[in-house]
């Protein structure tokens, strides 16, 4: 995009993303390019769906981007824990830093100075020493994606 449209869309070329159940999340890169992504759907889909669906929703929040072409699309799993929170902790000697549901990019770096700190023999922070919640009849199988995405949706919605 022009660098002015990409100036006025993000004034200070930070990372923004939403509070909402169907996230958002959104910068411009240095080539003024905008990467917007999120959760399209919480059924199978395709690709393609999946972008048209992104598209839509980046109009929606900077309606001055219409028509601006989509050059890539990607698509792929994000795991999401039951708190939907992330999570870090030892087994059997082994420190894991997980679970960032969708966050990733923004707490990895956080949780890998954590997990560093800790093996170094600091102190984890008490307000991270916490167990992975579960729900009944979970069994690896997320069942319960459809019913999820349904009800998280109606919530965005109103």
């Amino acid at each position: 995009m022009r660098a002015d449209l990409a100036n006025q869309t993000i004034p200070r070329r930070r990372m923004l993303f939403d509070t909402k159940n169907f996230l958002y999340y959104w910068r411009i890169s240095p080539d003024n390019r905008m990467l917007f992504g999120g959760r399209a759907s919480f059924a199978p889909t395709t690709l393609w769906r999946a972008r048209d669906w992104l598209y839509a929703a980046m109009v929606g929040v900077h309606p001055q981007l219409t028509g601006l072409r989509v050059e890539r699309a990607w698509s792929g799993d994000v795991g999401f824990t039951f708190d939907r929170l992330p999570h870090i902790g030892r087994i059997k000697g082994i420190t894991y830093a997980m679970g960032y549901c969708g966050t990733g990019v923004a707490m990895s770096t956080y949780f890998g100075q954590l997990a560093a700190d800790w093996i170094a023999g600091g102190e984890l922070p008490a307000c991270w020493q916490r167990p992975f919640p579960t729900i009944p009849l979970y069994s690896e199988r997320p069942w319960f994606l459809r019913p999820a995405g349904w009800y998280y949706g109606l919530l965005d919605r109103l």
